[in-house]
């Protein structure tokens, strides 16, 4: 572990003392169980790419969270998903083709005072584009750097709790030790999801070592330090942050090629929710990513950049989010985005349609020297309980 990793982990030992002085929770609170639930259908017209002609494609993502608290503190967070699983596009019309459920996270918490310790199938935090960012295809290029699926543990020191104070947000530091899943919790229902390198076209159930990967390590020396904040006042509106560190040791494909490096990453992002006159509510964000020694491969550099503006007057909300990623090394690639939708609350059509989102899309993908443009619609509608 690096020298200014070493210095963060002190600096959650050194607060762990004030713990004691918190209130430990009553061994008789009552069991809670509640949950989110949000389901999407999308229609997506996929434009000509070279020589590959343009196509439908019809898919579903659906979510399943349950937070289950326990007495003494203790909690239970499970996240279930049905995606479509990763495929080589061939140019056909799909529906709702190769599919997967799987268990994306299920980890024990227990909280005293300001402290978190957590462990099991965790997602470390590591920026916030994939999930936040706005329109029907702003968070393409950020989901390529979303931290999931891991198996570890981690600590969080609530800096707000620990002051006493909320009225300059909500701020956190976080540290992760963790691993790819390997265990009977990485295997899907459905479609299969991890491609088999030795055989090209071939999908494993389960995940493996032998498949390679930055941070599907035999042990758990893959780390990410984090500072975190929400709600942070500033003008008109509320900030929300997120600045963090990752260290990932290189997998069996990287070794096998003799081209093994540690990858390092470095992510700093930013949401703004403004709240301006007639009820208007602009969100800007922005979030940059650079990783050394990308993908655990020496020498390999990757930065990504997302920008996006969401502008909500209620039942409608525009978006527009601009992307960037440059790849240099080995495998150097440049691509950009312009994204835009317009997304409309049914429930100001009709109650009986509350939670249900209508959109449309459009993005315009150019790589490789070349430019496509895609459209898309989707329904989608969301539950707490």
């Amino acid at each position: 572990m690096t020298p200014h990793a070493q210095r963060f982990l002190v600096i959650l030992l050194l607060a762990w003392p004030s713990v004691g002085q918190a209130q430990m929770p009553s061994a008789g609170a009552d069991f809670a169980l509640g949950g989110a639930f949000k389901t999407e259908f999308n229609l997506d017209r996929i434009g000509r790419r070279g020589d590959r002609r343009a196509y439908w494609d019809f898919t579903n993502k659906s979510e399943l969270a349950l937070d289950l608290s326990l007495p003494a503190g203790f909690s239970v967070h499970g996240v279930f998903k049905l995606e479509p699983a990763d495929r080589e596009p061939d140019g056909s019309d799909g529906f709702l083709r190769a599919h997967a459920a799987w268990v994306d996270q299920f980890y024990l918490n227990w909280s005293r005072g300001p402290v978190t310790v957590f462990a099991g199938k965790i997602q470390p935090r590591f920026g916030f584009a994939w999930d936040r960012a706005p329109g029907l295809y702003g968070d393409d290029f950020a989901e390529g750097y979303e931290l999931s699926e891991k198996i570890g543990a981690g600590i969080r020191l609530g800096l707000s709790d620990l002051f006493g104070t909320t009225e300059i947000g909500d701020h956190s530091l976080q540290a992760e030790l963790f691993r790819a899943d390997r265990t009977p919790l990485s295997a899907s229902l459905g479609a299969r999801r991890y491609a088999v390198p030795s055989t090209p076209g071939r999908y494993a159930a389960r995940n493996r070592r032998a498949y390679g990967g930055a941070d599907n390590t035999a042990g758990f020396g893959n780390y990410v330090l984090s500072l975190a904040g929400e709600a942070v006042p500033l003008g008109p509106g509320k900030l929300d942050y997120n600045l963090a560190y990752s260290s990932r040791r290189a997998g069996e494909d990287s070794i096998a090629a003799a081209t093994a490096a540690t990858e390092r990453g470095h992510v700093a992002g930013v949401a703004w929710a403004a709240d301006l006159p007639h009820g208007i509510t602009a969100t800007p964000l922005a979030e940059w990513v650079r990783l050394d020694n990308a993908d655990g491969v020496d020498r390999r550099r990757r930065d990504v950049a997302t920008a996006g503006l969401a502008v909500a007057w209620a039942p409608i909300t525009l978006a527009y989010t601009y992307q960037w990623q440059r790849d240099r090394g080995d495998s150097p690639a440049r691509a950009t985005q312009h994204a835009a939708s317009a997304s409309y609350d049914l429930e100001a059509a009709s109650e009986w349609l509350a939670g249900f989102t209508w959109t449309v899309g459009w993005r315009r993908l150019r790589e490789e020297g070349r430019a496509a443009n895609d459209l898309g619609m989707q329904l989608a509608y969301g539950y707490r309980f």
